[in-house]
């Protein structure tokens, strides 16, 4: 192989071409690629960063509506457990009431009873009177107060 001026020139030529390809080409190239990867890790790590506030939100509220449920639950039992409480209340003046008038009923009956009985004792005098004037054929007084007695 002959060295000669031409090949001088070309290895000349050829390390000329190549810095200018490396100042024009790829130093800019490269920086691009590493202001790009320190772009995206920088994303990647605020992603991460929100993701892991995110859960810490979503965990925050899930306690949240489960204390809430709670609370609810309780206050719904609560007020479940009062109204029992007032309806076994009213039922229990209820039946207080309708025992007072059913007492009150039978008394005002036993009161009726004993003011007709005397009624209705002379009137069952009179009808056995009326039978016994009509079977014997002659006017019969019933006036025997044991009489009386053992008809009622």
């Amino acid at each position: 192989m002959e060295f000669n001026a031409t090949f001088l020139v070309s290895i000349i030529s050829f390390l000329v071409f190549v810095e200018i390809m490396n100042r024009i080409f790829y130093v800019p190239l490269t920086k691009v690629v590493y202001e790009r990867k320190n772009l995206l890790d920088t994303n990647y790590d605020d992603a991460k960063k929100f993701d892991d506030d995110a859960q810490g939100i979503l965990a925050d509220r899930d306690n949240r509506l489960g204390e809430a449920d709670k609370k609810s639950r309780k206050i719904i039992s609560e007020r479940i457990e009062g109204e029992n409480a007032k309806g076994k209340s009213l039922t229990d003046d209820m039946s207080h009431k309708a025992a007072e008038e059913i007492q009150a009923k039978k008394d005002s009956l036993a009161q009726e009873k004993a003011s007709a009985t005397p009624e209705l004792d002379s009137k069952v005098v009179g009808l056995a009177e009326s039978i016994a004037s009509k079977v014997m054929g002659m006017d019969v007084k019933i006036r025997d107060e044991a009489l009386l007695n053992g008809v009622k």
